[in-house]
């Protein structure tokens, strides 16, 4: 009797075990950090700094962990989802069409091989660059030398409806395909790779975060950040703390979420 007793509880500790390593990063709502007076929509963080597209309001912001701005960054034409990339901070100018360069306190328009319309979204790694291009339903990516345009409104595969944040990772490109309330993953030769979320009914899908195991994409409409694993199994939603949210980043063990209606960020800890 003791030793079935014994396997049963060593077959029950191995399904929970299991049951945990599945659930993905336990992340708990810590703290709110106010940003009143400013309209989130992109972030990102280095060196202890976050930086804030401030679209309402035409502003590039950079402020302390506490939410204190440290530079204000004034006439920009409704920047979206930022990228930093080194000493540079990539803003997609969303009235003005453009990509602009903030270094050391001077901006410059990268010169592009194609025109945009509205972009939304930019990551930088390097040579590399990948824009969600708003109004032409496209993603544009170059590997420093070569440029490849995809896609066109629609809701099939390699179609894309007001794509509005991009992020490269390995050999791929994630795409926060905002319309069609899915994440669209190609690589980085035009090709399909997936599609992921419409079963979790998303309205809106804004903004786009991964790292080597997890997805995280805002879902605008609901108040909430969906988790999902690379191969596309939905493993959590995130609600505490969240209005309207438009972005996040992971920075030293902590997930920053911007809310567009409560000019906050919020702040979760695993």
């Amino acid at each position: 009797m003791n030793i079935m007793k014994n396997i049963y509880y060593f077959i029950l500790l191995s399904l929970l075990l299991s049951s945990c390593k599945e659930s993905g990063p336990a992340w708990t709502f810590e703290k709110e950090i106010d940003i009143s007076g400013a309209a989130p929509i992109g972030i990102d963080i280095a060196n202890d700094e976050i930086w804030i597209s401030d679209g309402d309001n035409s502003r590039l912001l950079k402020m302390d962990m506490d939410g204190n701005i440290l530079v204000e960054e004034k006439d920009f034409e409704r920047p979206m989802h930022i990228a930093i990339d080194g000493e540079s901070v990539y803003i997609p100018s969303y009235g003005t069409d453009a990509i602009v360069e903030y270094k050391n306190g001077l901006r410059s328009e990268l010169i592009l091989k194609d025109s945009l319309d509205a972009p939304a979204g930019v990551d930088v790694l390097g040579k590399e660059m990948a824009i969600a291009d708003f109004y032409n339903h496209r993603v544009i990516y170059t590997d420093g030398s070569n440029w490849l345009s995809v896609g066109e409104k629609g809701n099939g595969d390699l179609e894309f409806h007001y794509p509005t944040d991009v992020q490269m990772v390995g050999d791929k490109i994630y795409v926060a395909d905002a319309y069609n309330n899915r994440i669209q993953i190609i690589d980085k030769s035009g090709k399909h790779v997936k599609n992921m979320g419409k079963e979790e009914k998303m309205n809106a899908a804004t903004g786009i975060f991964v790292d080597g195991e997890f997805i995280y994409i805002t879902d605008f409409e609901h108040d909430r950040v969906l988790l999902y694993k690379h191969d596309g199994q939905f493993i959590a939603e995130l609600k505490e703390g969240l209005q309207k949210p438009t972005d996040m980043v992971i920075y030293n063990d902590k997930l920053y979420i911007t809310n567009y209606k409560s000019q906050s960020i919020a702040v979760y800890k695993i």
